[in-house]
C-alpha cells in the first residue's frame, strides 16, 4: 500500500542456556537427546527434545531441455510414496558437493558436468541441528547406474517446471524441504 510504512523493531534476542543434557538414543542415523534448558526469562523447559542429526544434501539436476530430474520413493514414516529431488545424507569426511554428487549418481546413475551451491537451509531449527545443502546440477550425463542401499527403491523421471509447480499445488510433490530446495534454484536460475 502507497504511503504505509513499516518499521522493524529490533529485539535483543539471547540464546537459552542449556543446564544438562541426557542422551536418550544414538546410532549411526541420529542422536536423540533430552535437553534441560534455562530460558533467557528464567523459566525452565525440562526435556526439550533436540535432533541431532548429519546434514542433507539436495540435488535439481537439470537437463538441456530445462527438466528436473526427480525420484520417485517410498517413505516409510509418511506411509507414503514420494516424488522428490534426488539427495541425502553427507557422510563423515565429505564436504555437501561431495556427498552432492555421490547421491546423484547413487540414486538416478546420473552425474552432472557442472555443480553450483544454491543455498543452505535448516531443516528444522527447532528441533533439528542439521542443515540441508542445495545444489543445480547441470550438464547431466546418463553413463552410471544406480547403486542403492538396502532400504531403497527408487525410480527416476524427468519432469518439467511446470509438471513439478502442478505437483506442489496438488500435493503429489509435497515434501517442504524439496519444495524449498526446487525453489531456490529456481529463484538462482531466474537471477543468473
Amino acid at each position: 500500500m502507497e504511503g504505509v510504512r513499516s518499521e522493524a523493531r529490533v529485539i535483543d534476542m539471547k540464546p537459552w542456556l542449556r543446564l544438562k543434557s541426557e542422551t536418550l538414543v544414538s546410532d549411526h542415523w541420529l542422536t536423540l537427546r533430552a535437553d534441560d534448558c534455562q530460558l533467557p526469562n528464567g523459566k525452565r523447559l525440562n526435556p526439550y527434545y533436540v535432533l541431532e542429526e548429519r546434514d542433507w544434501v539436495q540435488i535439481c539436476a537439470l537437463a538441456a531441455d530445462s527438466r528436473v530430474l526427480t525420484v520417485k520413493q517410498f517413505r516409510y514414516a509418511g506411509n507414503a510414496v514420494c516424488v522428490e529431488l534426488p539427495g541425502g545424507v553427507v557422510d563423515a569426511g565429505e564436504t555437501p558437493l561431495v556427498a552432492a554428487r555421490r547421491e546423484l549418481l547413487e540414486e538416478t546413475g546420473f552425474a552432472a558436468a557442472t555443480w553450483t551451491a544454491v543455498g543452505t537451509v535448516f531443516t528444522n531449527p527447532s528441533r533439528h541441528t542439521n542443515r540441508m545443502h542445495v545444489f543445480l546440477a547441470e550438464g547431466l550425463d546418463s553413463g552410471g547406474r544406480q547403486s542403492l542401499d538396502d532400504s531403497e527403491e527408487i525410480e527416476h523421471e524427468f519432469l518439467a517446471i511446470s509438471a513439478i509447480k502442478s505437483g506442489i499445488r496438488d500435493g503429489s510433490f509435497s515434501q517442504a524441504l524439496h519444495i524449498a530446495g526446487f525453489y531456490l534454484c529456481q529463484e538462482f536460475l531466474t537471477t543468473r
